[in-house]
């Protein structure tokens, strides 16, 4: 099997227009290692130092790093740098062999790594209901529809009928704005497709990471590639979980690096964290995948 190298570099730098006395950050930078993915090298440099600095995995198996900075500060920047293999394959939609309308998925039935369904059946903080997506969702339920098939229509659907526009929403846009204005970035069409597919039963959970940034020769510039990247994975018995990525219509491959999953958004952040101190913050958020 062929294989693909990338190097990566994600660079946060926050500006404060006044002093920061203390600061507690939970990154979410280092790649899994699922599928096939390899990391082979990976750093996190944080200016200021950190006092405190700890890792551990969360409760969905992803790695996370805590720090903490106990000096007083006007900046701070958070690089990760990371190699990475990905493996270079051919992907394809797999048949689940169960009609939409026919699966059933008990709560306390778990997954390959042991982590119960019933996490990516259930409304999340960044979608509390699902009453905003009955009405798109509706078209789409064909009775006696494979469940897989269902799944990619829903995606090819977010593709067509919603605009990908960079500053049209933040990290705290509900659910129910993305419906009304029909544009947003990856982030909000990954919650679009996770609430549809949750509202009839389907496990649906949330992925973070990359997209290559210089596609090879001939190959097209994905939409997101110059920033983290989301899509989700659904899953049946007979597949186990399958990617989606419905900002470019495609099922995953190799130009895409997987960092961490959860039931939304706010379970991956690359970074979040409290401050004590004066004044206001200003983000910088820069992201370079390279293939080696």
């Amino acid at each position: 099997m062929n294989m693909v190298r990338y190097r990566i570099r994600h660079r946060t730098a926050y500006s404060y227009s006044g002093r920061i006395d203390l600061y507690h950050s939970l990154a979410h930078l280092r790649p899994r290692e699922d599928e096939g993915q390899e990391t082979l090298a990976h750093c996190i440099e944080v200016l200021p130092e950190p006092k405190v600095r700890a890792e551990r995995k969360d409760s969905f198996g992803n790695i996370t790093n805590y720090f903490s900075i106990e000096q007083s500060h006007d900046f701070l920047e958070v690089i990760a740098t990371t190699t990475v293999l990905r493996p270079e394959v051919t992907v394809r939609l797999p048949d689940s062999g169960v009609a939409w309308d026919d699966l059933v998925v008990a709560p306390g039935e778990k997954d390959a790594s042991g982590v119960r369904l019933g996490n990516y059946l259930l409304p999340t903080p960044a979608f509390p209901s699902f009453a905003s997506v009955t009405e798109f969702l509706a078209p789409s339920l064909i009775p006696g529809r494979e469940t897989m098939d269902l799944v990619n229509e829903v995606m090819k659907r977010i593709f067509t009928e919603f605009k990908y526009k960079p500053g049209a929403t933040d990290t705290g846009t509900p659910l129910e704005t993305v419906m009304q204005q029909r544009e947003g970035v990856c982030q909000d069409f990954s919650h679009v497709m996770i609430a549809a597919l949750r509202s009839i039963g389907i496990p649906v959970r949330y992925v973070s990471g990359y997209l290559e940034t210089l596609p090879p020769p001939g190959q097209a510039k994905l939409q997101g590639a110059d920033a983290s990247h989301a899509w989700v994975e659904a899953w049946t018995p007979a597949t186990g979980w399958v990617g989606f990525d419905p900002t470019n219509n495609l099922l995953p491959g190799s130009r895409h690096v997987k960092i961490c999953h959860g039931r939304d958004y706010f379970d991956v952040q690359p970074l979040k964290g409290i401050f004590l101190g004066t004044g206001m913050q200003t983000l910088l958020v820069e992201v370079d995948v390279e293939r080696m």
